[in-house]
């Protein structure tokens, strides 16, 4: 009489076990979901930092510099396109970090621009392929010099270049260091066409920039060599140079009320 009770209370035994035992593969389930999900996020994290990584050994081992100080920064905005003035980007190093105006910019592809104005820890940078933006040039061949421009379309303009010039599309132009900003010899872009002026005496050269603007991440910047103002010379020197501006300061008589001694 008792197996019929005896067989329900197993019955109900086991399937409140297998209840209790749903429910904490479920709970376990759902924890693992969970760390897998950060562990996820945590790789993409990884690498992003050694994509990042990588960039800017690349960056800092260019064989350009020549021994050039140099630091990297990361783009944190741009401001680019139809509606903008300026082709120009923003970056998260200012004047405190060495990123002060005339600042040059690169990458390990070549020539991004340089610094336009520079705030405490944030800087604008003004992209070579803004109208404004000049730069001394010499092509890797037949080295032609000229002045590299920007322009209003997707594309460069060499000017200056002669009548009787080389140069031919395919070549490659470099800086050539005569603005003192730059370095000698790092890539700026390719020239794509070479046409005779229109009543002008120099050549209709055009070329496309090396650097892909529309994906900058982080760019290079060199320290600065030739940014600053010239240093006054020593007051000897003015003295000698201009007599009329008299002695120099150094011999002065320190009471103001009392004028200099003849």
């Amino acid at each position: 009489m008792l197996s019929p009770v005896v067989w329900l209370r197993d019955r109900c035994a086991n399937w409140w076990d297998r209840y209790l035992a749903l429910i904490d593969v479920a709970e376990e389930n759902a924890r693992l979901r969970t760390e897998l999900e950060q562990a996820r996020a945590a790789a993409i994290l990884t690498s992003e930092d050694k994509a990042e990584l990588e960039r800017l050994r690349l960056l800092l081992g260019l064989e350009t510099l020549r021994g050039r100080p140099a630091f990297a920064a990361r783009v944190i905005a741009k401001r680019f396109g139809p509606q903008a003035v300026l082709k120009t980007f923003t970056i998260n190093k200012g004047f405190l970090d060495g990123a002060t105006a005339g600042t040059p910019v690169l990458t390990r592809e070549g020539v991004v621009g340089r610094v336009l104005r520079a705030a405490p820890h944030a800087a604008t940078v003004l992209m070579l392929t803004d109208p404004g933006f000049r730069l001394a040039v010499i092509s890797n061949e037949s080295r032609t010099p000229g002045i590299l421009t920007g322009s209003t379309e997707r594309r460069l303009e060499v000017a200056y270049v002669a009548q009787n010039a080389r140069i031919t599309p395919g070549e490659t132009l470099i800086t050539s260091g005569a603005d003192g900003s730059f370095p000698k010899g790092i890539p700026v872009g390719t020239v794509t066409q070479v046409m005779p002026g229109n009543e002008i005496l120099f050549l209709q050269v055009h070329a496309r920039p090396l650097v892909d603007m529309d994906r900058l991440e982080e760019v290079l910047l060199l320290e600065g060599k030739g940014n600053e103002p010239p240093l006054p010379p020593p007051a000897a020197e003015r003295t000698e140079a201009d007599p009329e501006k008299g002695p120099p300061p150094d011999r002065l008589s320190a009471d103001p009320q009392r004028p200099p001694q003849p």
